[in-house]
């Protein structure tokens, strides 16, 4: 039972904070309706599925070299400045409102959320909590 509780408080502890897809879920929901903030959490949703099932074949062993994980975090803050960037930029544009149709694809939107699933910073993180969790199990 214990095991149960610890893995529950891990589960929370992992789905509070908030992160890049979860902010890339807000914009586009706010901006192209539910649906689009859907399809980015299915994005990122199918990333952390491959990463859990890489980690679990043992991939987490070629990303823990110390070298690999200074570039990644390198690439993956150099991302995230860029998704800072082009929020601020678009901060301007109108939401879409009611009945209006919005500009964007769902299919984009997933792929949007996808394209910020494979950040090297959530995959780093993946890496840190499922492939510990996975050694102690």
């Amino acid at each position: 039972m214990a095991i149960f509780w610890t893995y529950l408080v891990l589960g929370f502890s992992l789905a509070l904070p908030v992160g890049p897809i979860t902010v890339e879920m807000m914009k586009q929901g706010l901006k192209n309706g539910f649906g689009h903030g859907w399809s980015v959490g299915l994005g990122g949703m199918t990333v952390d599925l491959l990463l859990i099932m890489l980690i679990y074949f043992g991939f987490s062993t070629i990303l823990s070299e110390p070298a690999i994980k200074v570039a990644m975090w390198l690439i993956g803050a150099i991302f995230l400045l860029f998704i800072a960037i082009d929020s601020i930029r678009n901060a301007d544009q109108n939401i879409t409102i009611g009945d209006e149709k919005a500009m964007k694809s769902k299919r984009s939107s997933y792929v949007n959320g996808f394209m910020v699933g494979i950040s090297p910073g959530n995959i780093l993180f993946w890496i840190g909590i499922f492939g510990t969790v996975l050694a102690n199990s």
